[in-house]
């Protein structure tokens, strides 16, 4: 997201926005756990992304945003492959397999993959205790794939995980290509949109899962596109330009807290120790690259 001139806004305002925002992330976990016991992993993800892209547009609309130029349709096309088709798909199908408290320590690992992405890319300096971090934070996401399996070895949908969490990388280093010339509210809208056309092919599913599907797990996938992808996106943009992206942003350390919390009273679900020590561990090594890697 590109920087944003800091408006004056209320402290306890801005406060609840990030509340709002880590608490509707955290829940898309277990929402989608949830939802997968009616819907397969692609029409799930489309689902989401149509009721996303529904609300971001009606945002858009409002805004007026401007619409993308025809040279920069193959770049949103290409983010929208993976940031947004491929992200989305590749965690839903995780997450059929791995506990929501472990799959956000998994996601977690986000900003290890967009170090190494923008070193790569745009030749970003990463100091020693960078490469230490990404080290530890690598150990813990093996840690979690073990604590998973339960004893028979590792739990390979950790590894959709992990995947998904590279994908995400890809788009959120990326798009600063695209920040250059375009808001954050338009990114998200053509992206999104793009990712929804190059799901299309699981439309014919999702309608036969739809019909079948008990309401409530509808309503779970409905949740998951108006909420964590939606608001949440609205409340994020309005604390991230009334106060410092690094205040801001490291509330999201909370964030598998409050989803173990949520997946336990809702699901009924306690990770194996092991897990939680790998998800400390995941989460330690994004620490220090993030506060003494650069």
């Amino acid at each position: 997201m590109p920087a944003a001139v800091a408006r004056r806004g209320s402290a306890p305002l801005v406060g609840a926005a990030t509340l709002v925002s880590i608490v509707l992330w955290a829940s898309a976990f277990p929402a989608t756990r949830y939802a997968l016991g009616a819907f397969s992993p692609l029409p799930l993800a489309l689902l989401r992304l149509c009721v996303a892209g529904a609300m971001l547009a009606a945002w858009g609309l409002a805004a007026r945003a401007r619409p993308p130029a025809r040279g920069d349709l193959p770049v949103f096309l290409a983010f929208g492959l993976v940031g947004i088709a491929l992200g989305s798909a590749t965690l839903v199908t995780g997450l059929q397999g791995v506990s929501a408290g472990a799959g956000s320590f998994l996601v977690g690992t986000i900003p290890v993959f967009s170090a190494l992405l923008a070193r790569l890319w745009f030749r970003e300096r990463l100091a020693p205790l960078g490469w230490l971090g990404i080290a530890i934070s690598f150990g813990g996401a093996g840690l979690i794939a073990l604590g998973e399996g339960a004893g028979r070895g590792l739990n390979w949908s950790a590894g959709w995980i992990v995947a998904s969490a590279l994908c995400q990388s890809v788009y959120y280093v990326g798009q600063k290509l695209l920040l250059r010339r375009y808001s954050a509210l338009q990114v998200s809208i053509y992206t999104i949109s793009c990712g929804v056309l190059l799901l299309t092919p699981a439309a014919g599913m999702l309608a036969g899962q739809l019909r079948a599907a008990p309401w409530r797990a509808t309503a779970a996938a409905a949740y998951l596109g108006a909420f964590p992808a939606g608001i949440a996106f609205v409340t994020w943009s309005y604390a991230l330009a009334r106060a410092k992206a690094a205040r801001i942003t490291s509330a999201m350390y909370a964030m598998p807290a409050i989803a173990l919390t949520l997946a336990y009273f809702w699901l009924g679900e306690v990770p194996h120790p092991l897990s939680l020590l790998g998800g400390a561990t995941a989460l330690a090594g994004v620490a220090v690259l993030s506060i003494w890697g650069r």
